[in-house]
């Protein structure tokens, strides 16, 4: 599936809290394999998102180890300019869209909207 880094790297928390769910072994298992893949990914926007950081960013005064960009910042508008352009490159990745179940053991499953709609070409709702 066509994905933009952006989609992957927003997903990245909503699909950390779906999988604290309890859900069926086989769905479970559906959703392990397609964070393992994307994680492939993430891990790759994020290396690159943290060299933006340290080629634009300045250290903090009270804490050197902690650099960041800040907005008042010359260089705002160039790491700007380029995450952007980090965040809307394609990519190819191959998974299978997760089918999610309306009940696990009986109980409706709840997911908040906010964590769903980030995961909308992720999963689908049985």
């Amino acid at each position: 599936m066509k994905l933009l880094n952006g989609e992957i790297f927003n997903a990245r928390e909503p699909l950390q809290k779906l999988m604290g769910k309890e859900l069926p072994v086989k769905v479970a298992y559906s959703l392990a394999k397609m964070v393992n893949r994307l994680n492939e990914q993430f891990k790759i926007i994020e290396d690159v998102r943290q060299g933006l950081i340290r080629k634009y960013g300045e250290a903090d005064t009270e804490n050197p180890q902690k650099i960041e960009v800040k907005l008042e910042s010359e260089n705002y508008p160039k790491f700007v300019a380029e995450m952007t352009e980090l965040m809307e490159q394609d990519v190819e990745v191959v998974f299978e869209i997760v089918n999610l179940p309306v009940e696990v053991d009986g109980k409706q499953l709840r997911i908040e909207p906010n964590v769903l709609m980030a995961l909308e070409k992720f999963v689908s709702v049985e």
